[in-house]
């Protein structure tokens, strides 16, 4: 067999593997969307007593300056997912 036959065989093989795995990853997709999104929140929580306790700690000194990172933070954990409309 040729290279060129070879090559033909390898790409075959390689959709068929292809096709194959994501058969299987449509379920795991599945059972991690609440995860991740149970995660989202939890990090969101996170942030917020993250930047409370900052703020009690500094006496209220940079009150400004965490509420801004905090609300950065919040925005990027806001962004909708890659295969989610945005929100409105």
């Amino acid at each position: 067999m040729d290279f060129v036959g070879k090559a033909r065989e390898a790409k075959e093989k390689a959709a068929e593997v292809a096709g194959g795995l994501a058969e299987k990853a449509v379920p795991l997709v599945e059972k991690a969307s609440p995860l991740v999104d149970r995660a989202g929140e939890l990090a969101a929580k996170g942030v917020d007593a993250t930047a409370s306790g900052l703020d009690r700690v500094t006496g209220g000194r940079f009150h400004d300056k965490i509420e801004d990172v905090s609300n950065r933070v919040e925005t990027v954990l806001d962004k909708p997912k890659p295969d989610e409309d945005p929100k409105p």
